[in-house]
């Protein structure tokens, strides 16, 4: 490299540092921006999130109260209902068949071939 372009490089280097003097902030200032930055999103997502939970509230107890109460019988007349219902308790038929007790009756096996002195035939 020559002395030419020696110096030239360090007058555009120079010419540089001149041209950006006081455009980059420091670090602190950039953290300290950064960090108050996050902490209003933070307070305006929770003050959001509060004033959508008061508006679900106030919703709630509006049609709450718009909506007239239901009567405990409102489509049915209790004495009618008091007086055409009655329970029977089941009779023995509609209750399971009793076939065979597993644990006391085995049923008898049928042999479809015969012994003759331990070979079957």
């Amino acid at each position: 490299m020559t002395d030419i372009e020696h110096t030239l490089r360090e007058a555009l280097q120079q010419g540089q540092k001149d041209a950006e003097a006081g455009r980059a902030p420091d670090f602190d200032t950039v953290f300290a921006a950064a960090e108050a930055s996050v902490s209003q999103r933070r307070r305006r997502t929770t003050a959001m999130g509060g004033i959508a939970a008061a508006i679900a509230v106030a919703a709630v107890l509006v049609i709450g109260q718009m909506r007239p109460a239901e009567r405990d019988w409102q489509y049915v007349d209790p004495d009618e209902f008091a007086n055409s219902t009655s329970w029977a308790a089941p009779s023995d038929v509609l209750l399971p068949e009793h076939r065979f007790d597993i644990f006391g009756d085995i049923p008898v096996l049928i042999e479809s071939t015969d012994t003759d002195e331990g070979a079957l035939l």
